[in-house]
């Protein structure tokens, strides 16, 4: 078991639990506590796993944008073909069609953004103690998840966080995003203070574009989080488990236990 798997293996907070309960409740209960299984895994999530794998390859090996693509089609065909639950492709989508569009974004990738001075590490994990702002007591589960990637770019320590998706991020997005407040948190863990916060996001698209941003996050911001984690911890100790209904339904893996 790596690391991150070590830590996960013990009662936890991530923000992959705090968004999924943002966005609905019924869903958190479903997948995060009673932990029935998903009926379908959404295309979205299987390509981007890949999509993390041939960027790990990427920067720790500095392969060739061949290599690289290689590895980004032999990790989807992989997971799409022996995954335990079947993958839910969208609208006319195909797996050859997602090879094709995944083999763009890499060429598309690895020729806008060099790679940095240093990599210190792809997929670091942390766990952090979270405390009450409010009360100055520590929360009973930690926060655990794993940085990207740890860099030095610049002559400067560096987190990134690479993602894939449709369209570009907006500036809401980039300014409210949690994760890489978390990153932040998560870096101080490894003796990296303050590093430069950088998202990489490569649409999925006929003719990608690589999007890099600088985001800048702050402790008011850490306090934040910490907030939202305190407020959620005390909704789901009170049982608040509606679900919220909307467009997300119609990928929602738990939607036909929804009733």
């Amino acid at each position: 078991m790596d690391a991150l798997g070590s830590l996960r293996s013990r009662p936890h907070i991530s923000i992959s639990q705090l968004r999924v309960f943002l966005g609905c409740p019924r869903r958190h209960r479903f997948q995060y506590i009673d932990r029935i299984p998903a009926d379908f895994r959404p295309i979205a999530l299987v390509f981007g796993t890949a999509w993390h794998g041939a960027m790990d390859d990427y920067l720790l090996r500095g392969s060739s944008t061949a290599e690289v693509a290689g590895v980004f089609r032999d990790l989807l065909t992989r997971n799409v073909q022996e995954g335990d639950l079947p993958v839910l492709f969208e609208d006319d989508e195909r797996l050859g069609d997602c090879v094709d569009i995944g083999t763009r974004m890499v060429d598309s990738f690895i020729g806008r953004v060099p790679r940095p001075d240093q990599v210190l590490g792809v997929e670091v994990a942390f766990s952090i103690e979270l405390v009450d702002p409010t009360t100055g007591e520590v929360l009973g589960a930690p926060l655990i998840g794993s940085i990207d990637a740890l860099v030095v770019d610049n002559d400067r320590p560096a987190v990134w966080e690479l993602k894939s998706g449709k369209r570009r991020w907006t500036e809401d997005m980039l300014e409210f995003d949690m994760q890489m407040t978390a990153y932040r948190m998560g870096a101080r863990v490894h003796s990296v203070e303050d590093p430069a916060l950088k998202v990489l996001v490569t649409t999925k698209a006929r003719c990608p574009s690589v999007q890099v941003e600088t985001v800048v996050r702050t402790d008011r911001d850490e306090r934040e989080l910490a907030l939202v984690a305190v407020s959620i911890m005390r909704a789901l100790d009170a049982g608040v488990d509606h679900p919220l209904r909307g467009w997300q339904c119609r990928s929602c893996p738990y939607a036909g236990r929804c009733g």
